[in-house]
């Protein structure tokens, strides 16, 4: 039976009639009816949840007999309806088990008193909802809701932490920073531009900022920023940009779109123009020098060893003709004037040895040489020439490389002079990369080998073996000298200079010295 009814309650009592009866029965919460003095008269299953006992053990039983828990909290109820007659709603239980195995459930009960015709109360209805699980909700929502405050509170933490970091790198940024948009309309500029150009963030303002590009420089400008319109990253663009005093300075861009705006960084690089600018000078001087210094002695030594032999062959050519012109020629004379020429021949011949082998003498000291570093610092010469002819330069010098015993000033004027070469080869390249790659490789046997090769035009396959000859060139204004003497101060060095055609074009050269001995 799903509910109960106390019996001994006088017959016509309200609590026995139908209609109460079908509520009990049907009804999908807990309901029950006390008397004035706390006693079940009537209680449906769904109530006795709360405590854990049966229907028939809580008729004709008070509540300290059934609900000692909560007993003192129902008698105040009752006592207080009984005293004003009026109902008391939304009174929260737990669960009152003796196990305790309930105890996490919660109801919420209405009590209503019911009077007779006098308005006396006679009894208590008590209807009870079990609300656990939207206790639990509401507990999880509370719960929920105090993470998402804390959340939302560290969130505007580090947001206001980043803010200021952000005003912080904006304000102290020795760089030019600056927001524009797509129609190159500044909308804020750090205050770098007034430390760096002279202008003011309120002068730039609104300002078109292709106009402050130098005139040649605007059309650039102008293309760069339709690209970062079109949604195109730049980087390391190079323009001049006006500064307040009408002067212009050298800047190095790098800018991104983002929704419609533009943010772009741009760093003085005047001072790296001019410097080099100043290289690029100093190094042509020093070029121009070197090989000034260099034909003179060239030109002084051979024009002191070759003016005697050249002054016996004149001399021997002129007697020779005169033992000819006789109205009878003295051919035996003749034929020692001729073997006088051969000889200064053979003279001159051993001059120009000695003077090829004069540059393969050591002039300077030989020491141990990191040929890594040295590639470094002729790279580092010639970068000024890479860039004029928009070389891409690829250093695959290894790691490690084991050390060698040179001349370390007569090394470096070979590797420059190769390198210099490659550049001269690849200044007329069009329609395909210009590529300059230097690599290096051990053999234990033969020692440390380093390989410079281009893409340019390459050495006609019949010119190879000649390449390396004294006075044999290729160029319209060459003298045929570098390459010998090249060749010449690595065979000096106990070393090997080979060249060879590169695959699919142009040519590299191998250039193959002793590694030091170990201790040296």
């Amino acid at each position: 039976m799903a509910y109960g009814i106390d019996h001994s309650v006088p017959a016509g009592s309200p609590v026995h009639s139908p209609e109460l009866q079908l509520i009990y029965e049907t009804a999908p919460i807990g309901l029950a009816f006390l008397s004035p003095d706390c006693r079940y008269v009537m209680i449906n299953k769904h109530l006795t949840e709360i405590c854990g006992i049966s229907v028939a053990e809580h008729l004709g039983r008070s509540v300290r007999e059934t609900v000692p828990q909560v007993a003192a909290q129902v008698e105040q109820i009752v006592e207080t309806i009984l005293r004003t007659g009026t109902p008391i709603t939304g009174i929260e239980v737990n669960g009152q088990r003796p196990d305790g195995s309930n105890s996490d459930r919660v109801w919420i009960t209405y009590w209503h008193p019911l009077k007779d015709r006098s308005g006396e109360v006679v009894g208590i209805n008590v209807a009870a909802e079990e609300i656990t699980e939207r206790k639990r909700a509401e507990a999880d929502l509370a719960a929920s809701e105090e993470r998402l405050r804390d959340l939302n509170k560290e969130l505007a933490e580090r947001v206001e932490a980043r803010a200021q970091e952000r005003d912080r790198v904006w304000n102290l940024s020795q760089d030019l920073l600056v927001v524009f948009d797509a129609d190159g309309n500044i909308l804020n500029v750090n205050p770098a531009w007034q430390s760096t150009l002279g202008w003011s963030p309120e002068e730039l303002i609104r300002k078109s900022i292709t106009s402050l590009a130098h005139p040649e420089d605007r059309a650039r400008s102008s293309v760069a920023r339709d690209n970062l319109v079109a949604g195109k990253k730049t980087r390391y663009f190079e323009n001049r940009m006006v500064c307040k005093d009408g002067t212009y300075r050298w800047l190095s861009w790098f800018a991104v779109p983002d929704r419609g705006l533009i943010y772009a960084t741009g760093r003085d690089i005047t001072n790296l123009k001019q410097a080099q600018e100043q290289l690029h000078a100093l190094r042509n001087e020093f070029a121009n020098a070197s090989r000034r210094t260099t034909m003179g002695a060239m030109t002084a030594s051979i024009a002191h060893e070759i003016k005697q032999p050249l002054a016996v062959i004149v001399a021997s050519a002129n007697a020779g003709l005169r033992w000819l012109k006789r109205p009878e020629p003295n051919l035996a004379e003749a034929r020692g004037n001729l073997d006088q020429i051969v000889q200064a021949g053979h003279r001159i011949t051993a001059v120009i040895d000695g003077i090829r082998a004069m540059f393969g003498k050591e002039s300077g000291k030989m020491s141990v040489v990191d040929l890594r570093q040295l590639v470094g610092e002729v790279l580092a010469l010639a970068q000024g020439e890479l860039e004029t002819h928009q070389i891409v330069l690829r250093n695959d010098i290894g790691d490690g490389l084991p050390q060698v015993m040179a001349t370390r000033v007569q090394l470096q004027q070979v590797i420059l002079n190769l390198v210099m070469n490659a550049i001269e080869a690849m200044s007329a390249v069009a329609g395909r990369e210009r590529c300059l790659t230097i690599a290096s490789s051990v053999a234990p046997q033969s020692g440390v080998t380093m390989t410079v090769a281009d893409t340019g035009t390459g050495i006609d396959p019949a010119h190879l073996d000649r390449i390396f000859d004294p006075f044999f060139t290729t160029k319209s204004h060459g003298m045929g000298l570098g390459l010998s003497i090249c060749r010449s101060i690595v065979e000096a060095h106990g070393g090997a200079l080979r060249v060879a055609p590169a695959s699919p074009f142009g040519t590299v050269f191998h250039l193959t010295l002793p590694i030091a001995a170990a201790g040296s």
